[in-house]
């Protein structure tokens, strides 16, 4: 029996419901057109429940397929980061000296006139002028202690001029009291209660505990939106109740113009929990849940609670015993926090070979990650010498498919080629078909791990269809036009298209888009290189 409920309109009982959210009722098409004004706004294929365990979250209200667009949503404001050099406070673009415009009611410099005219700017503006005295910036290019408090003072403003979004922002989560007393919070406390308190003159208007608990929503729910170099911070309604999950179901990008999108990356069936992950999800399993503790989240998904991460090793570490072949790995990752200071250790027994059993200590196995991770941070970038050094020296210590070995993998496929100004052409066939093997392997990987993760797949296989496309044309040249070069067009045309499906919802602003971009013209290319071939080579018999 379908579910009944009142008419959105009329609140006559009926089993009809919207189409596109399976979340309201209608009992006629003219009521629905009546509220599609108000609605089309909420009209998305995601309701918002809570669970004691989960808090509020997402959960699909009809079959959703991969690639979907969820959710488009505006964003509830926008600031600055905390740490930032100086940036305008209309639109974020990175100031220099010399080409600024000062607003000419509070003296905070923007990048030009219509930019001090903009809602954005309107709080700091208003606190400012309430000062009494214009704000002076003369030092550019370096992070600037006057910004931290921007963002946080914007969200204070509307606790007296718009309570409805004030009362929308309380909602979200701060953990105020796990925060307390932590480092961050004696320097928020310091940076930006006391700068907003003395500096605004603001210490009777706003409270301790209104001014960190605005730090908090704006630490745990928001986004750093990349549009902008250095990035801005972005709150947003319905976006931050998505839960997370390290291997998620849903992915976020952004439209040009600064909303968030919250798309499907896989086929979410309906009831399902919405979930985006918060971490990087090309991290290993340890890595990640110390990112995550920095927010007292404890995450027990599933990738979380196997530990060799779906089959694929990502996190182990080659057994030293003389004649072992096996990999070391802990029994479990997944460690509860005992304290808010506390990090977890991925296991206290030690970390256990899958082959001879033998156990090394947890303490000996992350001195050797702390080692291998301080000599990528110094490794140069961008250089396939490197990457490949890299490899063979760590080789006998990491499982091929660890994450610190999977990153330099990573990094090696991209950078072939880069070093010759013609590109793939320049490269020899050795170095193309690793690049090529390299990219599939990676792309396989991701696959697997995240596969919600589109940016990255998407990248890589543009990587991969350039690289074939180039084995084809050196073929070209050696035998001519065959069915052989036909092949290896159509593969390199498939994998193409399979790299634009993944970043077509990347904006021209991010480097995912403008690859997007690429891969369309590319795709006009080869489609025109496969008809012209198809013509020359003789037909069946």
């Amino acid at each position: 029996m379908m579910e009944r409920g009142p008419c959105r309109v009329c609140l006559t009982q009926t089993e009809h419901k919207c189409s596109g959210c399976q979340d309201v009722h209608y009992c006629t098409r003219e009521h629905q057109k009546q509220d599609w004004k108000q609605h089309k706004h909420q009209c998305v294929p995601a309701r918002v429940k809570a669970d004691p365990t989960f808090g509020r979250y997402l959960e699909a209200t009809r079959d959703i397929k991969a690639g979907d667009i969820i959710l488009k949503e505006k964003p509830l404001m926008n600031g600055p980061m905390q740490v930032t050099p100086p940036v305008c406070l209309g639109c974020y673009k990175l100031l220099e000296e010399g080409k600024t415009v000062d607003c000419i009611k509070c003296g905070w410099p923007c990048c030009s006139e219509a930019c001090t005219l903009k809602e954005d700017h309107i709080p700091e503006c208003y606190y400012t002028q309430q000062r009494g005295k214009k704000v002076s910036i003369s030092t550019f290019g370096m992070p600037h202690p006057n910004y931290e408090c921007i963002t946080t003072l914007r969200c204070l403003y509307q606790r007296d001029h718009n309570p409805k979004l004030w009362k929308k922002m309380q909602a979200f989560q701060s953990h105020c009291e796990q925060r307390r007393g932590s480092e961050k919070w004696n320097n928020d406390r310091k940076m930006v209660v006391e700068f907003i308190w003395q500096f605004f003159k603001l210490e009777g208007t706003f409270t301790e505990e209104e001014i960190m608990r605005c730090c908090g929503v704006l630490q745990v729910n928001g986004h750093e939106v990349p549009l902008m170099e250095p990035e801005y911070l972005g709150l947003f309604d319905r976006m931050s109740m998505a839960e997370h999950n390290c291997c998620a179901n849903c992915y976020k990008s952004f439209t040009s113009d600064g909303q968030i999108l919250l798309c499907a990356g896989v086929d979410i069936a309906a009831g399902s929990h919405v979930t985006l992950s918060y971490t990087d999800s090309m991290s290993g399993t340890g890595v990640r849940r110390r990112h995550l503790a920095q927010w007292f989240f404890e995450c027990c998904c599933e990738r979380c609670s196997d530990v060799t991460e779906f089959g694929t090793h990502y996190s182990a570490v080659k057994c030293k015993k003389k004649d072992c072949k096996g990999y070391l790995l802990p029994e479990t990752f997944v460690v509860p926090l005992l304290a808010k200071t506390t990090i977890p250790s991925p296991a206290s027994k030690g970390w256990v070979c899958g082959g001879c059993k033998d156990m090394v200590s947890d303490d000996i196995i992350q001195q050797l990650l702390r080692d291998i991770d301080r000599e990528l941070s110094v490794m140069p970038k961008g250089d396939p010498e490197a990457c490949e050094k890299f490899i063979d020296q760590y080789s006998s210590y990491l499982h091929p498919s660890h994450y610190y070995m999977t990153n330099v993998r990573h990094a090696l496929a991209q950078t072939i080629g880069q070093e010759s100004e013609k590109w793939l052409v320049g490269v020899t066939d050795d170095r193309l078909l690793l690049k090529t093997r390299l990219c599939r392997e990676i792309a396989d990987l991701f696959r697997t791990l995240a596969p919600a993760e589109y940016r990255v797949r998407g990248y890589i296989l543009f990587e991969l269809h350039a690289a074939i496309a180039e084995a084809g044309r050196r073929l070209s040249l050696i035998d001519g036009p065959t069915s052989s070069l036909l092949g290896y067009l159509v593969e390199s045309r498939e994998i193409l298209m399979t790299s634009a499906s993944l970043l077509r919802h990347e904006p021209p602003e991010l480097p995912e888009g403008r690859v997007l971009q690429q891969a369309r013209a590319n795709l006009v290319q080869l489609d025109e290189l496969i008809r012209n071939l198809s013509r020359a080579l003789p037909s069946p018999m």
